[in-house]
């Protein structure tokens, strides 16, 4: 059983069901529950390059992904962040997990996008290493694939730089899973120093397909530069000087609530 501790000094660490109630009284950005989408034209697959994502290993099974993803971007408190048995948390490539779980097969996903990570990296002093802006789409299955098969595109998130600092708040909404089609994001990316535009698109899978982000419930980093997340990162060094590269944008994703009948 995996367990969490926010300090290294304590003796025993606190149970994952447990240590998130420590930080309950956090600020949370108010987010919304509506989908506003509307349907547009794919980028050609030609054009986007491969998005890389990361995912916090042990996130399965930590009970609430809201509190975790708020701690997570504490850098006072993500810095000293170990489990009980004494080993750190990390970032580990999405692709690279043995394999996804099982148990979301056929059942809705819900989505959350909480904002920018690592905390290390977004200090004022070094916003101008950052993007320009950053646009994050979810594209969902057609609602009647007999009269066209283009998803629609849902603008879930998005981040400005200039002429301010311009974060949309945190954003939840649910992804109607089911045997064959599985969520994709797409990401557009304005890089910082005049480097030309790109687009980042990636899907999920249970599988073993190479090089494809496992679908697991737990917390993932969506990579702003194709470079990122390629190799496992703890945590701790993220919570200081983290370098602009690994920039990201953090989403969790669980099995969303069924109303009863």
């Amino acid at each position: 059983m995996y367990t969490l501790r926010a300090r290294p000094e304590p003796k025993g660490g606190l149970r994952r069901r447990d240590v998130f109630a420590l930080f309950s009284t956090l600020a949370l950005t108010p987010w919304f529950s509506n989908i506003a989408f509307a349907q547009s034209l794919l980028t050609d697959a030609a054009v986007a390059r491969p998005l890389p994502v990361g995912f916090l290993e042990g996130s399965r099974e930590v009970p609430d992904l809201r509190d975790l993803a708020s701690w997570l971007r504490q850098p006072t408190l993500a810095q000293g962040a170990r489990w009980e048995d004494g080993s750190s948390l990390r970032i580990v490539p999405a692709a690279e997990l043995f394999q996804g779980d099982t148990e979301l097969m056929g059942r809705p996903l819900r989505l959350r996008i909480d904002g920018l990570y690592p905390p290390g990296a977004l200090v004022r002093k070094r916003w101008k290493e950052l993007p320009l802006s950053i646009d994050v789409d979810v594209l969902f299955p057609s609602p009647d694939p007999a009269l066209s098969k283009e998803p629609l595109r849902f603008h879930a998130w998005s981040f400005r730089r200039q002429p301010g600092w311009n974060p949309s708040p945190p954003i939840r909404f649910n992804f109607p899973l089911d045997w064959q089609v599985l969520p994709t994001v797409e990401m557009r990316i304005v890089p910082a120093g005049g480097v030309a535009p790109l687009t980042l698109r990636t899907g999920f899978t249970f599988d073993d397909e190479p090089g494809v982000p496992r679908l697991q419930r737990g917390v993932y980093l969506l990579g702003t530069n194709p470079d990122a997340w390629r190799s496992p990162v703890a945590v701790a060094t993220l919570a200081g000087k983290a370098p602009a590269e690994l920039v990201s944008v953090l989403m969790s994703i669980e099995p969303a609530e069924v109303p009863a009948e």
